[in-house]
């Protein structure tokens, strides 16, 4: 009878061990002698550990929670850094390809799993963006490099260069919205929508960012990052343009809350920043040589710090030449101005009107100057 029991017990186990994951992966790196690759869980707990030999590696093992993993793998063409990409894990086999000439590029991942095919066909798009984002910008450096040649330099040659330069720094952003938004074209009933959202710079533009999820699938909006991402995205909906801004926390130096109708502008640049940041202190002086002649146009500017330390925060307004309405509340990474505007790293910046309503939130300072002389030609 003890006999028949364990042999149950062990019928038992293994079945349920089956149940959870058996994990097969066959992988290649051409041309790779020697290499390392490890499999992390999303905190960083190392699973799985492999060793890349002759251009192949192999993995037998069993995972025991299906999901998302780190892949990282280092060999002498990631020159002694780890190489790292997203992969879904699950129950089943995976082929994975690593080209080392491509080493920037997601691998070619066969599986069993479909969500790890969709994962796939992302970042495939993703990548070709990349090199066609790439080639654009060594074409537009050889305009750039043609005309800072010439000796003698028209204003029209001048006005062209500065053009062609915004231009180079656009395609040098890949933020994976453009990915995203032909991803979803092509797949709309996929299953990693919120998962790969959650990644992008969702905070820059909520509303739209929002609306696209209102179009998920029932299977990507009832997965655990679609619940967090739709929680997130209907806070932050209030940021919308046309919306009322929030309240911001903080007072001048000399106490008084902000003003925003009294101070009677068109536009009002709202300039989120910290003495201690670098990129906030050097945008301050683009600030004073390129938007304070728009002043008299109905230009208004605020900047709001996250400084904790009064003496700090008014040095730096000092030394940066900030004549203009300054506010803190000294509180820090604390300050409700973070969460309240969806902040996640600063410098941060957004346009309101003069009647205190959201005109758009501005990802990059360099695209701040353009958009508030669009707003007042139309205003």
């Amino acid at each position: 009878m003890k006999y028949l029991s364990f042999i149950l017990f062990i019928v038992l186990f293994v079945s349920c061990k089956n149940n959870q994951g058996d994990l097969s992966i066959t992988g290649t790196a051409p041309g790779v002698l020697y290499g390392n690759l490890l499999i992390k869980d999303l905190a960083g707990n190392t699973m799985i550990a492999a060793d890349i030999t002759n251009g192949k590696f192999s993995i037998k093992d069993y995972i025991q929670v299906p999901g998302y993993y780190k892949m990282q793998y280092s060999f002498k063409e990631t020159k002694g850094t780890m190489r790292e990409v997203e992969l879904y894990l699950e129950q089943g086999d995976y082929k994975i390809d690593i080209d080392p000439q491509k080493i920037n590029d997601y691998p070619t991942i066969t599986s069993t799993s479909q969500l790890q095919t969709q994962l796939s066909e992302y970042n495939a798009i993703n990548d070709t963006l990349r090199h066609q984002a790439r080639q654009k910008v060594l074409a537009l450096n050889k305009q750039i490099k043609e005309i800072n040649d010439t000796d003698i330099k028209t204003m029209d040659q001048l006005s062209a260069s500065s053009q062609l330069q915004r231009e180079e720094l656009k395609y040098n952003q890949n933020d994976g919205f453009a990915a995203f938004k032909i991803f979803m074209d092509k797949y709309p009933d996929n299953g990693v929508a919120a998962h790969i959202m959650k990644s992008l710079n969702y905070q820059n533009d909520p509303a739209t960012y929002y609306k696209i999820f209102q179009e998920f699938s029932s299977a990507a909006k009832n997965t655990e990052d679609g619940k967090e991402l739709e929680s997130k995205l209907s806070k932050l909906s209030i940021l919308a343009p046309g919306s009322p801004a929030p309240d911001i926390a903080g007072n001048t130096p000399d106490g008084k809350p902000l003003n925003v109708k009294a101070m009677k502008k068109k536009i009002i640049l709202l300039d989120f920043w910290r003495s201690s940041n670098g990129s906030s202190r050097d945008n301050h002086a683009e600030m004073i040589s390129q938007l304070l002649q728009l002043e008299n146009q109905g230009l208004g500017i605020v900047s709001i710090s996250f400084d904790t330390d009064r003496d700090k925060w008014l040095s730096a307004v000092k030394a940066d030449r900030m004549n203009w309405t300054q506010i803190s509340d000294l509180k820090g990474d604390d300050s409700p101005n973070g969460p309240i505007w969806g902040i996640k790293s600063i410098p941060a910046y957004y346009l309101i009107d003069g009647q205190g309503k959201i005109v758009a939130r501005i990802a990059e300072f360099a695209d701040v100057h353009a958009a508030i002389e669009d707003y007042l030609k139309k205003h």
